[in-house]
């Protein structure tokens, strides 16, 4: 990979981290907590995945040497503070950064599982989870139903470019291409999603029905 594509990569992962930790802080908001709350919340959407993946592989946790990671969400996170009100209007411009998060995030997680010698099958546990975990504990603390678990189109574009990455993988092609084009995949559709308001269709049940 050259040096132009890493400096890339380096700037869609500070991309992603700082709106996923936006986005921690907008939850937090909502639920109105404190600065702390905001903080840690913030904190958890951008490296809650990472950290549950590097527990599940036995690896050692990403941001532990690498702290820059948990820096930049905390700040991003208090930063939001003093704009909130206009980030939650902006509810688009935050979805769209999010998504860029959720792609780099999806293609790193599967990477670094297939570099420990995982299966293909665990490659893409580990790419979905890297994406999604930080936003499923932040909804849980949050005590919200996680977003996975709705109708909107998120955890499927990133089981998507899990396989994409895998199946180039397995094929033999360039590592760099793999990357990017699982990127690029889920970044695609989860735009899409958000442009046309996809959804996935819902199971509906009238509990007064039941037999």
């Amino acid at each position: 990979m050259t040096m132009t594509h890493l400096h890339l990569l380096m700037s869609l992962q500070l991309v992603g981290i700082a709106a996923f930790s936006v986005s921690g802080a907008l939850v937090a908001g909502e639920r109105q907590m404190d600065w702390f709350g905001v903080m840690v919340l913030g904190i958890i959407v951008a490296v809650g995945g990472g950290t549950l993946r590097d527990f599940l592989l036995d690896a050692p946790v990403f941001w532990i040497a690498q702290s820059w990671y948990v820096a930049v969400a905390a700040a991003a996170a208090l930063a939001t503070i003093p704009v909130a009100r206009w980030a939650q209007k902006a509810r688009r411009p935050v979805a769209i950064a999010d998504a860029v998060g959720l792609a780099v995030f999806v293609a790193l997680g599967t990477r670094k599982a297939l570099e420990m010698d995982t299966s293909a099958f665990v490659a893409v546990i580990m790419g979905v989870v890297t994406g999604i975990a930080g936003g499923v504990i932040r909804d849980v603390l949050a005590n919200r139903t996680p977003i996975i678990l709705k109708k909107e189109v998120y955890a499927l574009a990133a089981l998507t470019g899990a396989i994409l990455y895998v199946f180039a993988d397995g094929y033999g092609v360039d590592p760099a291409f793999s990357l990017w084009s699982s990127i690029a995949a889920v970044l695609v559709i989860r735009l899409l999603a958000i442009f046309y308001d996809w959804s996935i269709p819902t199971l509906k049940i009238d509990p007064d029905e039941g037999g």
